[in-house]
């Protein structure tokens, strides 16, 4: 019997069935309209985003040859909205690129101290998390703070909206800055600084706990089959790292959409002062006792921005849009090492910098360079920052033994030999979406399907090509990337404190 999925990204929303060997017997992706941002402020409509969840379950779940068993979220992190006492949405939706609580943040640290926050939550500091967004709201709309008796992120809002307890996954309210991640309880001395308490937050409950069968009239209205299941999924990193197959310490997962994200599943918390230092997260698991690390950059937004303004040419778009554009920009690419040096901060840095204000950098342009040396180049620099990360990795004792690639970068074979080339281990393609599958393992956990988190993946994960590092363009890309971190340092002053580089010189320490 089939498991339904829904994934909940920031730009659009995606619904699909799973069958127990992982196969994906319909989906459909529906683009998230409405937002209002303005400045620093990010916004949604929760009447209108409701609505889109029902169309979309209401046509993934059209003509389906078996009844579904069960169903689960996969989120991403961060966006809340506030409940009255009705369960009924009080303003907007709060999205995860908000960031007016900036003052509150500097309140918050100053307040706690910036290493007890990290260790307690697993979070380096930033004003995207709900804790001090709820402080801004405390502050700035009383109103709405005095009438609010619940605040809730999207996974524990539509179980909500389908009558259920608003029960929240460990790994989604890991990302609340609220969740002491050792306990995995709420922290109610950090609570106090917003001014709430834990009952107006949803029961924290670990992810593949079976929560309930939507209301009838609610569920007839969407088209949901009766007696579905829900139980709980996660943050969509979680379940990308699931969905992707790992299982142990040494694999990690490699997810290439607007930011390229790379994961680690750990055995402890990690929380060291390196790993804060370098902004890594650190957050609960789907696996019991199990927790997640990433490290995260701009990664597709750099072949976006190319397609649309560089590469094709505006009478070719409408016909080559999509994944058919990405895939002729990929082609007959210079099969050496172009030798440019792309800095692809086309939305500022990621991990380890987190420089919102940081700009792109293209660097040893000449007359002979063509459009493909320019997107060759791209790959490369993106490739080369999270080669960076995971040197970083390597400081804080994560193994690399091998990365399962997942989204739209593992659908080309000439980008994942380059990775495999620059990370210098093998890089494995896993078709599907990873999240979307992540959160039907998340759901067959809950009925009970298999028995174990491990006997899940192996069912449903089918991995595909193996790409193997190659030792000659290994070895070019090793020199290429040192001098990109020496020539990053330059222009940029970017250093870590066991990845520094000299000053005066600019040479790597």
């Amino acid at each position: 019997m089939p498991f339904l999925s829904l994934d909940l990204g920031s730009s659009e929303l995606k619904f699909a069935v799973y069958d127990m060997d992982g196969s994906c017997l319909s989906s459909v992706t529906i683009e998230l309209e409405g937002a209002q941002i303005q400045g620093c402020r990010a916004e949604l409509d929760p009447e209108p985003f409701w609505q889109t969840v029902c169309n979309g379950i209401s046509v993934v779940c059209r003509d389906l040859s078996s009844p579904l068993q069960g169903a689960a979220i996969s989120s991403h992190g961060e966006s809340f909205v506030p409940l009255d006492k009705q369960g009924i949405a009080i303003g907007t939706i709060l999205l995860n690129i908000d960031s007016r609580a900036s003052a509150e943040m500097a309140e918050f640290a100053a307040g706690f101290g910036e290493s007890s926050i990290y260790s307690r939550t697993g979070l380096p500091g930033h004003p995207m998390y709900p804790l001090p967004k709820i402080a801004w709201i405390r502050k700035n709309q009383p109103d709405v703070f005095q009438r609010t008796a619940r605040f809730v992120c999207l996974e524990d809002y539509i179980l909500s909206r389908l009558g259920l307890e608003p029960v929240i996954s460990s790994p989604l309210a890991s990302r609340t800055m609220a969740l002491d991640i050792r306990s995995n309880t709420w922290a109610e001395e950090l609570l106090s600084f917003a001014g709430i308490s834990s009952s107006q937050l949803s029961r924290v409950a670990p992810s593949g706990t079976a929560v309930g069968v939507a209301a009838p009239h609610i569920a007839a209205q969407m088209g949901l089959p009766a007696g579905v299941v829900w139980s709980t999924a996660g943050h969509d990193q979680v379940c990308a790292s699931l969905g992707a197959g790992v299982q142990g310490e040494g694999t990690l997962a490699d997810g290439t959409g607007t930011f390229e994200c790379v994961s680690a599943l750990l055995d402890a918390p990690l929380l060291s002062e390196t790993s804060m230092a370098a902004n890594l997260p650190c957050e609960r698991h789907a696996m019991p006792g199990k927790f997640l690390t990433l490290a995260y950059i701009p990664g597709g937004i750099a072949l976006k921005w190319l397609r649309d303004n560089w590469v094709l040419s505006s009478s070719q778009q409408p016909s080559t849009s999509g994944q058919s554009a990405y895939s002729s920009m990929l082609a007959n690419l210079p099969r050496e090492p172009t030798g440019l040096f792309f800095f692809p901060y086309l939305l500022g840095t990621g991990t380890p910098w987190l420089g919102s204000d940081t700009r792109a950098t293209i660097w040893g342009l000449t007359g002979n360079t063509t459009r493909q040396d320019i997107v060759k180049a791209a790959i490369e620099g993106v490739s080369f920052e999270m080669r960076w990360n995971l040197e970083i990795f390597s400081q804080v004792g994560i193994r690399k033994d091998r990365i399962l690639a997942v989204g739209g970068g593992a659908k080309s074979d000439t980008w994942l030999q380059l990775k495999a080339d620059i990370f210098e281990c093998p890089v494995i393609a896993v078709p599907g979406e990873a999240s979307s599958r992540g959160a039907a393992i998340c759901a067959a956990m809950g009925v009970g399907s298999f028995s174990n988190w491990n006997e899940a993946i192996s069912a449903m994960v089918k991995p595909g090509r193996v790409f193997e590092p190659r030792p000659a363009m290994q070895r070019q890309y090793q020199e290429l990337f040192q001098q990109y971190k020496e020539l990053a340092c330059r222009i940029y002053d970017h250093r870590f404190p066991l990845h520094g580089c000299n000053q005066e010189t600019g040479a790597s320490v």
